[in-house]
């Protein structure tokens, strides 16, 4: 079974991609996929951070344990 991407690993194809298209020197084709792909990253990222904000609400709610 394959390891699930990291927050860290879409953060670093972000990075990829957005330098890849500040540089300026991609074809437009490339340009698009680079931008599609680095898109579907951020969307991949947001879906990780909504879910690690959901479980740290959820700690905050539970009282605490008894000692």
């Amino acid at each position: 079974m394959a390891r699930q991407p990291s927050i860290e690993d879409h953060f670093h194809q972000i990075e990829e991609a957005v330098s890849a298209l500040e540089s300026g020197e991609l074809p437009l084709e490339d340009a698009l996929a680079r931008y599609e792909a680095g898109l579907k990253s951020v969307r991949l990222a947001k879906g990780l951070l909504d879910r690690y904000a959901a479980r740290l609400e959820e700690l905050r709610a539970e009282p605490d344990a008894p000692a």
